[in-house]
């Protein structure tokens, strides 16, 4: 009975599967899956530099495909036919763009420029392509010329900051800077050395306030005690007084006064005066001869 498989072609059928996985592995390193369905473009460029296969194709800044094939076009010179495979699901409608865009490290990529519109390419239709602005041209075409337009400028301002900074009076301000900073530093210290002297001064700040709240509290309490007293009572008291003096002085300045007449009436003083004289003359001779007045008989 003969083998089914003879040496041969298990050889063979080995091969051939080591060659499948082969061509699948490298589709798969490059991004291509073979197993998904998809939508292969064509699309013309004029320049194609850092564009290679497995390139990623973007739609709205999301992978939606890559380049399978770059081939130069000799029927077409000047242009280059880039082929691309994007997903099923992505249909390019008629007017829509692929732009090349290069990043600043050297790498390219399609972005897909999707126009609006309901008829769509088919396989066997030629995209037009177009190199999108990058920054690297943005540079090179705007701000370069910018700078060398500057340049002159910034030569003249460097040669007026050189004489500047050469000019003896610069060093001078300098010089006086620098003092004034060490005065600074000076009194910042001094500052410091002062705020631990006025600390006491704050804690004997402190209880003196402490001492007049106390003071005022007890102002308050000798208030109360105040507007507790009968001043009004005791004032009209002495109002009352006050008037019983002056009647009575009154009275006694008056002539017709028995005080009065004593004090004005001078007949009656002279009266007293002699009066007080005899008086005292009687007294002194009672005292040189007291038997002229006294007797004394014994029985």
């Amino acid at each position: 009975m003969r083998k089914l498989f003879t040496r041969e072609i298990l050889i063979g059928l080995i091969l051939f599967l080591s060659l499948s996985i082969l061509f699948v592995g490298i589709d798969y390193l490059k991004g291509i899956n073979v197993f998904k369905s998809s939508n292969l473009y064509n699309v013309s460029f004029t320049n194609v530099a850092g564009l290679t296969v497995a390139s990623p194709v973007t739609l709205n800044g999301m992978k939606v495909g890559q380049v399978t094939g770059l081939e130069y076009q000799y029927d077409n010179p000047g242009h280059v036919l880039v082929t691309v495979d994007l997903d099923e699901s992505v249909k390019m409608t008629k007017g829509t763009r692929l732009l090349l865009s290069t990043s600043i490290l050297g790498s390219a990529g399609l972005a897909i420029d999707m126009a609006p519109g309901t008829e769509y390419y088919t396989n066997d239709d030629i995209i037009e392509g177009a190199s999108a602005p990058d920054l690297m041209s943005d540079i090179s075409n705007e701000i370069l010329p910018e700078i060398v337009e500057l340049l002159p400028r910034l030569t003249s301002i460097a040669a007026h900051i050189d004489t500047v900074v050469s000019d003896p009076a610069l060093l001078a301000t300098i010089k006086r800077l620098d003092g004034i900073s060490r005065n600074l530093e000076m009194m910042s210290s001094e500052l410091a050395s002062a705020s631990g002297k006025i600390e006491p001064v704050l804690t004997n700040t402190k209880d003196i306030t402490d001492n007049l709240d106390e003071i005022s509290s007890d102002l308050k309490v000798l208030s109360a005690e105040l507007k507790a007293l009968p001043i009004k009572e005791t004032m009209d008291n002495v109002k009352a007084t006050t008037d019983n003096i002056a009647e009575i002085s009154a009275k006694v300045n008056s002539k017709d006064s028995s005080l009065g007449m004593l004090l004005y009436d001078k007949g009656l003083y002279n009266h007293l005066d002699s009066t007080l004289m005899s008086l005292d003359s009687i007294l002194i001779d009672l005292r040189h001869n007291p038997k002229k007045y006294v007797n004394f008989k014994l029985f």
